[in-house]
């Protein structure tokens, strides 16, 4: 058997065909890591390896979680949603209405996770809590900070 790969035989990924459909990588060292196409195609645009990439993420959750926590008196929670090639962050303030004042942090806060990051496009938003799930499923979503969304239990007739 041939042990140099050809082009002819390689895995092909592209992102109009398989920008939202799963690859799981499957290491040696029998850790499963599950990402869309584009995800893969995002670490490679960023110069880095997957778990590079994977390890950029998990710092700046981390990261976005502790200033979450000092503004915990504004922030009602805070979750992690991949959208496209890009990390989408939703913060919901504690106010019913806009928080203009937050809204000018987490543009800053934005601008330090583009340039202390690399983890490619990163977007925060500003949405009421109650509002969450129109705009993401929260309970596919990586929660952050703050008050989980509780599960709806429907009630049948």
């Amino acid at each position: 058997m041939n042990d140099n790969p050809s082009t002819r035989d390689a895995i092909r990924i592209t992102e109009a065909q398989d920008g939202a459909n799963q690859v799981i990588l499957h290491p040696q060292d029998n850790d499963l890591f599950i990402r869309t196409g584009r995800q893969v195609i995002e670490s490679c645009r960023l110069g880095i390896s997957v778990d590079l990439w994977l390890e950029e993420m998990d710092s700046m959750q981390r990261f976005v979680a502790q200033w979450c926590a000092g503004r915990a008196s504004k922030i009602h929670s805070c979750y992690c949603f991949p959208r496209g090639p890009q990390i989408c962050l939703f913060v919901t303030p504690n106010s019913e209405s806009y928080d203009f004042d937050l809204a000018d942090e987490l543009t800053e806060l934005s601008l330090t996770l583009l340039r202390q990051f690399n983890v490619g496009t990163v977007e925060v938003y500003q949405v009421p809590h109650g509002e969450l799930g129109r705009f993401i499923d929260p309970h596919s979503s990586r929660h952050i900070h703050g008050h989980p969304i509780e599960p709806s239990h429907s009630v049948e007739a």
